[in-house]
């Protein structure tokens, strides 16, 4: 191989690896504000009726694009296994998020979900016996206390409701569990799509299941703000995120991806205070950097000392 030749190859990589980053900030985006969204939603509505009309329009929109692209994917035992999969993630982690963030604030949601990277490399370790790093140990305790002291001093100001704030942490544990999953199931790389597709199908059929035991109150979507932000969770909060993320993973290491999903709680505020114009101050301010740095210490570490 020549220079140039080199040269090409390492400039098409770096240029690759840009796009890549630049994927996952816009799956960062999406769904940091989509749950800021939803949480405006349910206010008009319920949790299983706002679940049903984002899972389900994503669903019907992702199955036409499917059965366009390779046709409609036949009935067997992994398409089940992957539909199966979506009740837990996102349906699950729907379920959960929403109906806690129906009860508590917006910085509260955005920084336990900011715990993400951490809870998802201990669930990693618990069930499938993944290598973990002291580092994660350490770090996965300090972002809980912040975390926990965050929620607290929000409660005990009136903003946030520690009941919301575990429905929130469950639905993380779910996304955890759906990502361990997810390793499993996703073994060929150019099925995702189909995967992906049939995961929101089975949280579809979930969210129409559970409206049908505690029954369907849409928002009024001759609202102009309602249906806005409904066609914002179908279209970016689920399918750009879901399109976005893929992308992220086929351009950029494993370790890069963990440590920008650090910044996700700043992103998370940013969307807070413009959404809900939430009033942040210091002490929040304060804890979510303090978190932020928690979550990005394991991968500092390792870059570190790998130089």
């Amino acid at each position: 191989m020549t220079d140039s030749q080199l040269s090409a190859l390492t400039r098409a990589d770096a240029a690759a690896g840009r796009i890549g980053v630049l994927a996952q900030f816009i799956s960062l985006s999406v769904w940091q504000s989509g749950l800021i969204v939803q949480k405006l939603l349910v206010a008009d509505s319920n949790v299983q009726s706002v679940m049903l009309l984002q899972l389900g329009l994503a669903a019907i929109f992702m199955l036409l694009a499917l059965s366009i692209i390779s046709g409609v994917p036949q009935f067997n035992r992994r398409n089940a296994a992957n539909l199966a999969w979506g009740l837990i993630a996102p349906g699950l982690v729907f379920a959960f998020g929403i109906a806690g963030a129906a009860r508590t604030d917006g910085v509260s949601v955005v920084m336990i979900w900011g715990t993400f990277p951490l809870v998802g490399a201990i669930t990693a370790r618990l069930l499938i016996r993944e290598p973990l790093h002291w580092t994660f140990t350490v770090a996965g305790i300090v972002s809980f206390i912040l975390v926990a002291l965050l929620a607290d001093s929000r409660s005990a100001g009136g903003a946030g409701d520690m009941i919301g704030n575990l429905l929130v942490l469950l639905s993380v544990v779910c996304a955890s569990f759906g990502m361990v999953i997810g390793r499993i199931m996703n073994r060929q790389p150019k099925s995702w799509f189909r995967a992906a597709t049939l995961q929101i199908t089975g949280a579809a059929i979930g969210a129409v299941a559970l409206t049908a035991l505690l029954g369907f109150d849409p928002p009024d979507l001759l609202d102009r703000s309602n249906l806005v932000a409904t066609l914002y969770l179908v279209l970016f909060m689920t399918v750009t995120n879901f399109l976005a993320y893929n992308i992220a993973l086929a351009r950029v290491g494993v370790a890069t991806l963990s440590l920008n999903a650090s910044f996700a709680p700043l992103i998370g505020l940013a969307a807070a205070w413009v959404i809900l114009d939430t009033q942040l101050g210091v002490v929040d301010l304060v804890f979510a950097s303090l978190i932020v740095a928690s979550v990005a210490f394991p991968h500092l570490w390792r870059r570190a000392v790998t130089l």
